[in-house]
């Protein structure tokens, strides 16, 4: 059940609120299919507990009650289809610019808390903080449901894998979900309009050399996972003008990695068969 309805609240153009929601990207992709006219450009969506959110790769999960920013976003943007990928992206660095602390992105759609922890296989000593999950929507012109998670106050009892953690317990500053979905909903519409303004293309509008700087993949040796093929182990180079990342392998080769999970590894491990741990 709605707790309001019709409420504007900058920077959004409609922003509805829940007491409870399975996945807010579901409510919102059904809201928004029923009745597109209703839900313009930035409409979202904020629940104060979801019971089944949903991650890349159909992994599903649950946080406590007010203890994690857990909110949609319904975008229309105004760029070729074919660059939609970078949606994502552009979301986890809306995420990062949103709160003060030492975090950065994990291609593709990882928000990190760099140096939480004691080494852990697959992530170093950073820890996930928060997701992104995108979804387009069928038809033209363009749109997508934009899923935003963080983790603000959970203790260790509530985190589902080690290499999860919240602002609360990597010691930075705890906004209310509220708040953190004001600040990243104000540095989302901003980057959108720089990408709009470039008909999409990102290293045009300065993104992709945005992206970049908060990337804490590039530089390091990755193993990544990819759907039907054999882990790629090699070092991540480069984000492309596509949103792809460039991983090259011992040999030389350099491969375009659009989907896949992906794994901080030492130099030592990347010959490793390894299982990779839980993703949240």
């Amino acid at each position: 059940m709605w707790l309001a309805r019709g409420v504007d609240a900058a920077p959004f153009a409609r922003l509805e609120r829940l007491a409870e929601a399975a996945s807010t990207n579901t409510v919102l992709r059904e809201a928004a299919t029923a009745d597109p006219s209703g839900w313009p450009h930035l409409s979202a969506v904020l629940a104060a507990h979801q019971t089944a959110g949903r991650g890349r790769a159909g992994r599903r999960w649950q946080t406590p009650p007010g203890a994690a920013l857990t909110a949609s976003v319904l975008v229309r943007p105004r760029v070729p289809a074919e660059r939609l990928p970078w949606l994502t992206l552009l979301a986890g660095l809306a995420v990062v610019r949103g709160f003060p602390g030492a975090v950065g992105l994990k291609w593709p759609n990882d928000v990190l808390v760099a140096d939480a922890g004691t080494e852990l296989p697959g992530w170093g000593t950073a820890r996930k903080v928060g997701g992104i999950l995108t979804e387009l929507l069928p038809g033209r012109p363009p749109a997508a449901v934009v899923g935003i998670g963080v983790n603000l106050t959970q203790g260790p009892e509530d985190l589902p894998v080690p290499s999860a953690t919240s602002l609360a317990l990597a010691g930075l500053p705890a906004p209310t979900a509220p708040e953190l979905l004001t600040a990243v909903g104000r540095e989302l519409a901003g980057l959108l309009a720089r990408w709009e303004a470039h008909d999409g293309d990102a290293q045009a509008a300065g993104l992709l050399a945005d992206v970049a700087d908060r990337c804490l993949t590039l530089g390091r040796p990755v193993r990544v996972d990819l759907p039907g093929a054999a882990p790629l182990h090699g070092t991540a180079r480069a984000i492309d003008d596509a949103g792809r990342l460039l991983v090259r392998d011992a040999a030389g080769r350099e491969h375009a990695v659009l989907a896949g999970d992906v794994l901080h590894v030492r130099g030592e491990d990347m010959d490793s068969d390894d299982s990779p741990p839980p993703k949240r």
